[in-house]
């Protein structure tokens, strides 16, 4: 890996500070308590995610969830939301009222099924 290739160091420190900013986002907390929060497994099946050779790509599985919430959006527009300074559950409350999304029958539905 070329590390002085500077678009690769570009997208390595905006993954950096997407991880900080998601390590400080108190908005990360489960919906209602650790004991309701999907396990990897059960998030993996909810999303009919196809592993791969035993691999998750961890976006492509974000996106998956999004999806399946019915958001229209993946995690790429969740990156930007986060990088200008939002929020997970910013990102997610704005995402639920848009009129083209399905609306919070699908985010109960999603704590419901923990």
């Amino acid at each position: 890996m070329d590390v002085s290739n500077p678009e690769l160091m570009q997208k390595q420190e905006r993954l950096r500070l997407f991880l900080e900013k998601l390590s400080q986002d108190a908005s990360l907390s489960p919906c209602h308590d650790s004991a309701s929060a999907l396990s990897w497994e059960e998030l993996l099946i909810y999303t009919g995610y196809d592993s791969r050779n035993g691999t998750v790509d961890v976006a492509e599985l974000v996106s998956l969830t999004l999806e399946k919430l019915g958001i229209d959006a993946d995690m790429k527009a969740m990156m930007e939301y986060i990088l200008s300074g939002g929020t997970v559950g910013e990102f997610m409350n704005a995402a639920w009222h848009r009129p083209e999304s399905t609306g919070s029958n699908a985010r109960d539905q999603a704590c419901d099924e923990g």
